[in-house]
């Protein structure tokens, strides 16, 4: 008997393809596993290879079976992995032209839908749900909410709950007051479980607050169990949760990279390294505050190399901590 999975990111692999436009053609530069899960897992495993790592996601016959190379290399698990004959795997074109960078979604494929999953997958002991096209729906959240314990950790990115897909591919933003409203119900759903995390663009655009620490501040009042994990790049991040029954905010610094090559995924593996040093729902500020210092380390890493190559051990990111070293 296999044992229970350590993390389990859920949402939809996607095929992420760069193109460059020059005097009007089209050039595909690359293509490569992109989404929550291919980034999440790979963050995961590579700080600590001897978790198991799954990801509960479903492609099509038409994803380029080398794009699954990285995960096999790091023995992600992938028997959870489902492939829909009907549908495309979901696609992501990221067009260059004239300086300027526009992101569609051409291609999507099917919802997830939580009964097709194996439910050895939700004894996990922490969940990451990265949506990416509204491929995660609220009764698949809450049947996940009913399927787990009162301890499981539970992470979501705010990308996935503002995003709306367009049926031409283009890609915007739902109302300030519709993502507040589903942000509300994922709470009612996960409560204390809950780690919400944003950068500073979407968190104001769920709390419509512009100033950072005001923004915590409201989704405590809010979300008054949850953690909330508000990320501002190289200025650094920012931890609040309810302590004693008063909100406690601390600014996290951003630590140092040797080298700043490729940021993809840096949110992500924010949330996961986050998530990897909670031992359970009930952790206290100070194990939340440790844990957010991990998650600004290891994310400082990827950045050094192309598609998570950057990506280190827990211990060469413990020291990383141990250094200090800031923008």
């Amino acid at each position: 008997m296999k044992k229970p999975f350590d993390l389990v990111v859920i949402g939809h692999l996607a095929m992420d393809t760069v193109i460059h436009v020059e005097n009007g053609k089209r050039n595909i530069f690359k293509v490569s596993a992109g989404g929550a899960v291919t980034f999440g897992s790979l963050a995961a495993k590579t700080a600590e290879p001897g978790w198991r790592v799954g990801i509960a996601t479903k492609v099509g016959k038409d994803l380029l079976p080398e794009l699954l190379d990285p995960l096999k290399e790091k023995r992600v698990d992938l028997s959870c992995m489902l492939v829909d004959n009907k549908a495309p795997t979901t696609r992501f074109e990221l067009v260059y032209e004239g300086g300027k960078r526009t992101v569609s979604c051409p291609a999507r494929c099917s919802e997830l839908v939580f009964d097709e999953f194996s439910h050895d997958l939700f004894v996990a002991r922490r969940f990451h749900i990265g949506a990416i096209c509204q491929e995660i729906s609220m009764q698949f959240i809450d049947q996940l909410g009913q399927a787990i314990t009162k301890e499981q950790p539970v992470g979501i990115d705010l990308q996935g709950v503002l995003r709306d897909i367009h049926k031409d591919g283009s890609i915007s933003l739902i109302s300030q007051h519709d993502a507040l409203e589903k942000a509300k119900k994922i709470y009612s759903i996960f409560g204390k479980r809950l780690v919400i995390k944003g950068d500073d663009f979407e968190c104001s655009a769920v709390s419509g607050i512009d100033d950072p620490v005001k923004c915590i501040e409201y989704f405590l009042g809010e979300f008054k169990e949850s953690t909330v994990l508000l990320t501002l790049g190289r200025k650094g991040s920012y931890i609040g949760k309810n302590d004693a029954g008063a909100p406690r905010i601390e600014k996290i610094p951003a630590f140092k990279p040797d080298k700043i090559i490729d940021e993809t995924g840096a949110g992500d593996t924010f949330l996961v390294s986050f998530l990897s040093r909670l031992k359970n729902a009930s952790s206290n500020f100070k194990a939340c505050k440790d844990a957010s210092l991990f998650a600004a380390a290891a994310s400082s890493f990827l950045v050094e190399d192309t598609r998570c190559k950057g990506l280190q051990s827990s211990a060469k990111i413990l020291d990383r901590v141990q250094k200090a070293e800031y923008f």
